[in-house]
């Protein structure tokens, strides 16, 4: 019984955090939207698609629910990172979290014109805002990528040139940061490849792509488990 307790707690810490749940919700929208299509396309009957369509549709709904109020949290962090030294790191954290408050702003627009509790007028309007801050929201978080990618391999020269001192100690030193500094790569490296996917979602809604809805779905599954990944490992470090 004892090890059967131990096996759900990392579960239950993954879903009692919003970020674990929305993953789980952002997975199972975007499979569904990708299953509606591979379902129409091999002639399933309209019913059965529809099913899938209405999952895709009430998981979006709810996840718009969930993200109520995180503008707030978005535009402190903004304002938080003012204080951040490095002034290209400072611009573009800025940069992409206004983003994301603009983006989830005009998205609880979008839930209270679906859930029927204000009809916006032009809600056309505030789907493509928010799609083009999501949008840029992405973009900042790439750039940010990039400039990180930029200072590790600057760090990395650093640390190799102390492999040619010949104290021990420098060399021991110079070791440990490189394998801090790869570590520390591949999860850059990951972030810029769910960065580089997750751009085609918006860009597609905003028509500065032609991807059809099977496409789509599957790219969003993928930064869906991609993300849920991150999560899972930063509650459960232990």
């Amino acid at each position: 019984m004892s090890k059967a307790v131990i096996n759900v707690q990392p579960w239950l810490k993954f879903m009692a955090t919003t970020t674990g749940r929305d993953k789980l919700y952002r997975t199972v929208q975007y499979f569904s939207r990708f299953f509606a299509w591979y379902l129409l396309r091999h002639g399933t009957s309209k019913e059965t698609v529809a099913r899938f369509n209405n999952l895709k549709k009430t998981l979006a709904q709810a996840r718009k629910l969930m993200r109520i109020g995180k503008p707030i949290e978005h535009v402190e962090a903004a304002v938080a990172a003012t204080n951040i030294e490095d002034e290209t790191t400072r611009l573009l954290t800025v940069g992409k979290q206004l983003s994301y408050a603009g983006y989830l702003t005009y998205d609880a627009f979008i839930f209270l014109d679906g859930a029927g509790a204000y009809k916006f007028q032009n809600i056309e309007r505030c789907n493509e805002l928010a799609n083009k801050f999501w949008l840029s929201g992405i973009v900042f978080s790439f750039m940010t990528g990039l400039y990180k990618t930029r200072q590790i391999q600057i760090c990395r020269k650093a640390a190799s040139r102390s492999l040619n001192h010949q104290g021990e100690t420098e060399k021991t030193h110079a070791h440990s940061d490189l394998k801090a500094l790869t570590k520390e790569q591949q999860s850059v490296n990951k972030q810029l490849l769910q960065d580089a996917l997750d751009m085609l979602i918006p860009a597609s809604s905003l028509a500065y792509v032609n991807l059809d809805d099977g496409v789509v779905g599957l790219i969003g599954t993928v930064t869906s488990i991609m993300g849920a990944q991150t999560q899972w490992t930063k509650v459960n470090k232990a």
